[in-house]
C-alpha cells in the first residue's frame, strides 16, 4: 500500500524514529538539506518544512552557521504541586532528576532582571541586550548604589509604568538547586477571558504580575497573575512582590488583609509556545508547552486571583499528590 502521507511528514517521521531508536543521538547532526533532498527526491521547501516540524516538537535545534542537531529532550525533573506548596508564588516544589531533592520557592539566589513587560494580552518584549551576567553577585562597594537603584525601580512613575522587583540572594537549598524568581507588576484593565475567570466585568482594574523562574539559572516556568483591585486596592499587598508580604503566596498575602483563601482550581492543558515564550524558556516557537490555569477562591466562592503558568512540556512534568480519605 502506497504511503499517503505528505513527503514532509514522511521525512519528519523517519528522522523522529531514528532519534527515538538511538540511531541519531543527542548532539548528532541532522542530515543536511541536500542529503534529505536526494534521499526523498524532495524540494528545498519540503525539506525545510520537515525540519521545522522536528524543531517544533523539540527533537532538533538549529545552530547558526553549523546546521541542525538532535536536541536533548530528557526531562529535567518534576514540579510537585501539593497543598503544602500552594502558599508560595512558585506554587510547587522542584524535584530534579539530578538530585531528587525538593526545592521550595522561598530559596532564592541572585538572578537576572525581568525579561518581559506585563501586557494583559501576553505581548511580552524580551530585552536580552540589557541582561547582566546571570552569575553576577552583589559586592560590598556596590551595595548602596544597587539599593538606590532598586528603590527607584520600586516606585511607579506618574505615567503608570510597570514596577519591577528582583529579590536579593537568600542562599542555596539543601538539595543543591537554586531557584531565582523575578517579577514585574502593573495595573491594567482585565481582558475578557480573565474577567470571566475572576467573575468581574471586562475592563475592570486588575494588577497583572509577570513572573519568570530559573532553576540553576535555567528557565523553568513563566507565570502571569491577575488580582482584582477591588480586593487589594489600598492595602499592603496590592503589589505581590512589594511590601511586608512580598514572596508570600496568594493565601498568605490575602490572609494579611482578612481574605481567607480556601481552595484553588487548576486546569491543565497544552498548546504551542509563542515566540516570546520560546525565547524566555529556551525552546523553539511552536514547541509544545504545558499550561496551567490556576484560580484561587475565598470562603464565599469569590475568585480572588487567577494565573497562567507555562512550562516546557518536554523538560518538566507536573506531579500531583492525590490523598484518599475515609
Amino acid at each position: 500500500m502506497a504511503d499517503s502521507r505528505p513527503v514532509y511528514l514522511r521525512i519528519a517521521d523517519d528522522l523522529r524514529r531514528r532519534i527515538d531508536d538511538g540511531s541519531l543521538t543527542v548532539g548528532a547532526r541532522i542530515p543536511s538539506r541536500s542529503e534529505l533532498k536526494r534521499a526523498y527526491a524532495a524540494s528545498d521547501q519540503t525539506v525545510d518544512r520537515a525540519v521545522r516540524v522536528l524543531k517544533a516538537a523539540g527533537y532538533a535545534e538549529g545552530q547558526f552557521g553549523r546546521g541542525v542537531f538532535v536536541a536533548d529532550r530528557a526531562p529535567l525533573g518534576t514540579l510537585l504541586r501539593t497543598t503544602g506548596a500552594v502558599d508560595t508564588p512558585f506554587a510547587a516544589e522542584i524535584r530534579t532528576v539530578r538530585d531528587r531533592h525538593p526545592v521550595r520557592a522561598p530559596h532564592l539566589t541572585w538572578g537576572r532582571p525581568p525579561t518581559r513587560d506585563p501586557r494583559p494580552n501576553g505581548d511580552w518584549r524580551p530585552d536580552r541586550d540589557q541582561r547582566p551576567d546571570r552569575d553576577q553577585r552583589p559586592d560590598r562597594d556596590g551595595d548602596q548604589d544597587r539599593e538606590r537603584e532598586r528603590e527607584r525601580n520600586r516606585r511607579p512613575d506618574q505615567d503608570g509604568h510597570p514596577i519591577r522587583d528582583q529579590h536579593p540572594p537568600c542562599g542555596h537549598p539543601s538539595g543543591g538547586t537554586s531557584l531565582t524568581w523575578e517579577a514585574t507588576s502593573a495595573e491594567a484593565p482585565a481582558p475578557a477571558r480573565i474577567a470571566e475567570r475572576l467573575g468581574i466585568a471586562p475592563g475592570d482594574p486588575v494588577v497583572c504580575t509577570e513572573y519568570e523562574y530559573l532553576a540553576d539559572r535555567r528557565p523553568v516556568q513563566l507565570a502571569t497573575s491577575w488580582e482584582p483591585l477591588a480586593v487589594t486596592a489600598g492595602t499592603d499587598v496590592v503589589h505581590p512582590e512589594r511590601g511586608p508580604y512580598a514572596r508570600r503566596g496568594v493565601r498568605g498575602r490575602l490572609a494579611a488583609i482578612g481574605v481567607r483563601v480556601v481552595r484553588a482550581r487548576e486546569l491543565v492543558g497544552s498548546r504551542p509556545a509563542t515566540t516570546p515564550e520560546a525565547e524566555a524558556l529556551g525552546c523553539a516557537a511552536g514547541q509544545c508547552v504545558t499550561v496551567v490555569e490556576r484560580t484561587h477562591f475565598d470562603g464565599d466562592g469569590r475568585a480572588v486571583e487567577t494565573s497562567d503558568l507555562v512550562v516546557r512540556a518536554d523538560r518538566w512534568r507536573l506531579e500531583y499528590v492525590i490523598p484518599f480519605t475515609g
